[in-house]
């Protein structure tokens, strides 16, 4: 195709005019009602070929015309095998379709299996300084907007504290974790574990628990969150995950980035599953290991899911319902 109908921009103002395009006499010849003006070919430049989309022919001085996919100018070398190959792709629906699904699956499994892998590797290897400061930094922001001192007199929390140590003996012997109190009407029953080998105790699990076997059974399982580095492998993954498909997706600046960021938060949920059971197995062998029967655990979960029903605390938020850990610990 040597002449074809076009659309011009003189790169100056954003007001198209239609022209006439054609190929004479090795020169580009752009034509309209008014004048003719041609250019040399080898000063032009023909965008690649994108399906039937129209294409861009650039011009000396900053113009440009819009032509149609087909038109192609003499001198351009023929496509390469691989172009040809592409643009054909690119012109059918099964291909793009097929790509598509291909893209999506790759992206599920980088992010179910990959992520999940890489960020234990990562997590394991951080320094512990690091992990320090940013439980320092969340126990800091928790106490702001959350927490409220103990009520527990020293006397009971050297009792729990010398329990948990005995805990952590038997889990990872010198590692130094530390327990600490807090108070909070607003979270409830609760223990939860902080980046740096912190556990936090509320009073509000104290008072609810019928027997200190319980306490130590949700120390144990929360020594297991901290052994198993599950707050940084969880806030690797939730933000590795999110980056890729936010990648994918493109513009994270965009509408699209609320979208892409949904699988995070979606994947997040079976994340925390598995790091609970992960947390339950270590427990268990913590249990084991100090005597503690692992009825009291399930006992006290279950207790828990009896009395708030499906409004549980944070504790038992996202984990395994009490019937699945009754299982797993072989009541």
């Amino acid at each position: 195709m040597s002449t074809v109908d076009g659309t011009y921009h003189d790169g100056q103002s954003s007001a198209p005019r239609p022209v006439r395009v054609r190929v004479a006499d090795g020169l580009v010849h752009v034509d309209d009602a008014a004048s003719t003006t041609a250019f040399p070919l080898a000063a032009v430049r023909l965008e690649p070929r994108l399906g039937d989309l129209p294409r861009r022919l650039d011009l000396p001085g900053g113009a440009s015309c819009v032509v149609p996919a087909a038109f192609e100018l003499p001198a351009t070398a023929p496509p390469a095998r691989v172009d040809r190959w592409v643009n054909e792709l690119e012109v059918r629906w099964a291909p793009a379709l097929v790509a598509a699904v291909l893209l999506l699956a790759l992206l599920w499994g980088g992010i179910v299996y990959g992520v999940p892998v890489a960020a234990n590797i990562v997590a394991r290897r951080m320094s512990p300084v690091v992990e320090r400061q940013m439980g320092t930094q969340a126990l800091s922001t928790l106490d702001r907007v959350a927490l409220e001192p103990t009520a527990l007199g020293r006397e009971r929390q050297a009792q729990l504290t010398k329990r948990f140590e005995q805990l952590v003996q038997a889990a990872a012997p010198g590692a130094g974790y530390t327990l600490i109190f807090r108070s909070s009407p607003a979270i409830g029953p609760n223990a939860f574990a902080l980046p740096g080998g912190t556990v936090v105790l509320l009073d509000e699990l104290e008072k609810t628990a019928e027997h200190d076997d319980e306490i130590a059974a949700v120390l144990a399982h929360e020594i297991g969150h901290l052994r198993e580095r599950h707050t940084m492998r969880h806030v690797l993954q939730t933000s590795a995950a999110g980056v890729l498909v936010a990648a994918v997706v493109g513009d994270v600046l965009s509408l699209s980035s609320y979208a892409a960021a949904l699988p995070a938060f979606l994947l997040d949920a079976r994340y925390s599953r598995a790091f609970e059971r992960e947390a339950d197995d270590v427990g268990f062998a913590v249990m084991d290991a100090t005597g503690i029967d692992r009825a009291h655990f399930v006992r006290f979960l279950t207790r828990m899911e009896k009395e708030h029903g499906s409004n549980v605390p944070g504790f038992l938020s996202t984990h395994p319902r009490a019937d699945e850990r009754s299982r797993a610990a072989g009541r």
